[in-house]
Order: C-alpha cells, then sequence, then structure tokens
C-alpha cells in the first residue's frame, strides 16, 4: 500500500461494529494479489516438499523410532487427495527403509541442502505476507534469509515434537493405571460406575489426542508466522490471534473439502496423466497458502482498525486539550 493511502487510512474514523470490519477484509481479499501469492507459494512449497520431507524423516530419526513416524501418516489422509497422499506415503516408506546409519550419515548433507531448498518456500511466504499486512521488506538480505531459513528449521523441529507426542500418547495412556498406582490409586477400587468412563474414555482420548496435537500444531505455527513474519514493529498478540483461528478452521475445512472434490468429481490422473498426483499436492497447497493468507489479511485489518482508533483517540484528546486552552484564556 503507497504511504499516501495509507496515512488516509490512518486518519480515517475507525470503523464500529463487525461489519464494516469484515466487508473491508472482503475486498481487501479480493484486491490484494491473494491469489496470485497463493499460486507463488503453492509453486515453492510443492518445490520444497519432497526435500523438507527428508529433512523431516533424518530429523526424527536422529531422536527418535523412525518407523514411528509412518504410522501417523493415517491423520493427513482425509486431508489430501488420495494420488497425493500415495505419492507422500511412497517417499517416506523409501526413507523409513534406508539404514538408521545412512541417515544420520546423510543428515549434514541433506540439511544443508534441503533446509536451503525448503528455505524458497519460507520466502515466499514471507514476502506473501508483507502484501498481505501492507508492508515493504526493508529488513536487510541476511537477516531475510536467515528468517526464511530459521522458520523452515523450526517448522521442521515443531513437525518433530507433534510425531513425537502423537505416537507417545498411547503409550502415556497405557501407563497412566500404573503411574496412578504409585500415587495409591488403585483403578480396581473404583466404583462399577465409573469403570464405564474409564473403559470408553480412554480409547476416546487417544482417539481425539493425535488430531487435537496436530491442530495444535497448526495454530502456533500459524500464530508464529503473523507475528514474526510481516515487516512491521507495532501488533498485539489479541490482534493476531483471530487470524490464526480461522485460518486453522478454515484450512481443516478446505482441505477435507478439496479432497472430497477430487475423489469424487475432478480426476486429476485422468486430467494430468503421471503429474496427476503433483498436480493435487500444488493445488492442495494452494489451497493451504491462500487460507494462511485469508487469516493474514483478517489480522491487517484488525491491526489498521486498531490503529485508526488509537489515532482516533488521540486527535480527540488533542482538541479536547486545545478546547481546554482556549477557555482558560
Amino acid at each position: 500500500m503507497p504511504a499516501s493511502n495509507e496515512s488516509e487510512t490512518m486518519s480515517s474514523s475507525p470503523s464500529k461494529g463487525w461489519w464494516p470490519v469484515l466487508r473491508q477484509i472482503l475486498r481487501n481479499t479480493g484486491a490484494s494479489q491473494t491469489s496470485l501469492c497463493a499460486a507463488g507459494c503453492a509453486f515453492y512449497a510443492t518445490l520444497s516438499l519432497f526435500p523438507a520431507v527428508t529433512a523431516l524423516i533424518s530429523v526424527y530419526g536422529l531422536v527418535f523410532d523412525i518407523h514411528t513416524a509412518e504410522s501417523q501418516l493415517h491423520l493427513i489422509r482425509n486431508l489430501i487427495p488420495a494420488s497425493a497422499y500415495s505419492l507422500i506415503v511412497d517417499r517416506i516408506h523409501t526413507l523409513v527403509q534406508q539404514p538408521h546409519s545412512s541417515l544420520t550419515l546423510g543428515l549434514v548433507f541433506s540439511l544443508a541442502i534441503t533446509l536451503w531448498s525448503a528455505t524458497a518456500s519460507s520466502r515466499s511466504i514471507l514476502s506473501a505476507l508483507n502484501i498481505a499486512y501492507h508492508t515493504e521488506e526493508n529488513r536487510g538480505f541476511l537477516r531475510f534469509q536467515c528468517l526464511a531459513f530459521g522458520t523452515t528449521f523450526l517448522g521442521i523441529i515443531g513437525a518433530c515434537l507433534t510425531l513425537a507426542l502423537m505416537v507417545a500418547a498411547p503409550a502415556i495412556v497405557d501407563y497412566l493405571p500404573k503411574y496412578l498406582g504409585r500415587f495409591g490409586i488403585d483403578l480396581d477400587k473404583i466404583p462399577p460406575s465409573l469403570h464405564f468412563l474409564v473403559d470408553k474414555g480412554t480409547p476416546m482420548m487417544v482417539h481425539w489426542l493425535a488430531p487435537s496435537l496436530m491442530l495444535l500444531f497448526v495454530f502456533v505455527a500459524v500464530t508464529l508466522l503473523y507475528r514474526i513474519a510481516p515487516c512491521r514493529d507495532w501488533t498485539l498478540w489479541r490482534l493476531i490471534v483471530p487470524g490464526a483461528g480461522v485460518a486453522t478452521v478454515l484450512w481443516v475445512i478446505a482441505s477435507l473439502g478439496f479432497s472430497w472434490y477430487v475423489s469424487h468429481f475432478a480426476s486429476y490422473s485422468a486430467t494430468y496423466g503421471p503429474l496427476g498426483a503433483v498436480a493435487a499436492i500444488m493445488m492442495w497447497l494452494f489451497v493451504s497458502a491462500y487460507v494462511v493468507l485469508f487469516g493474514a489479511v483478517i489480522n491487517a485489518e484488525l491491526e489498521e482498525n486498531a490503529r485508526r482508533k488509537l489515532s482516533h483517540a488521540e486527535a480527540h484528546r488533542v482538541t479536547v486539550e486545545q478546547s481546554s486552552g482556549v477557555e482558560a484564556h
């Protein structure tokens, strides 16, 4: 956004109520090249997907049992098209079958090359978020590259920890009776009416814990991305959380809807042949990037409205002080 337009926006009166804010959000979404930015992010993310998966499996295999990562892929089965899911599973299966020593030996090279390749996706997301927030990138070249590299690395580390927690959740629940026994709590002595809750509640908790951890990871990742990615100084956490929450919910809905659409209507394999899985992955990444940018547009409008309120309050305070000074004379 040009400086003149920004100053006009800052000097305008703040919006009252949610409808003007929502209307401005929809206007900005259609006029701020969101689709073009999302397409660029999807292109770079497609190129970075398999290098990032390679780095993820390498890092995960150094600390945890590498075979447990493959078993958690069923969580994303319904979120992406079947052909794309099969392509990703085959790649991960190939990496998992490699000897652990080769993964360890190749960690340095894979992290040096694959993280740099995956950083291209992070750079495109950082630039797209700057457009969504109507800011210009004025950080130095080295700082911008380090930020993109750090974003990629932290994303992989967060994914590793989330996978580890999802794997450990059933084991923790199974160990819970023995753990409670150390504190003198014997589950055999609880009332019979509570046995039903224990027998049914434990499998239910295990069933919902893994998806909840995945959603929490997405929400935290998007929140931190909105906080550190745009090149601006003024922000509040309460102006970031709404867009992150909306983006997380819309991402789940859009992913499920897109997967269902591809499974029942659109046949990418018939249209693109062997490239059908790649096209499906790119379209899914486009939808995901568009949702993330839409959440950023929401936060940007909330921040602009908050700025206008502060500017309006400051102008009103100055006017009152000047009026008081005139009356005193």
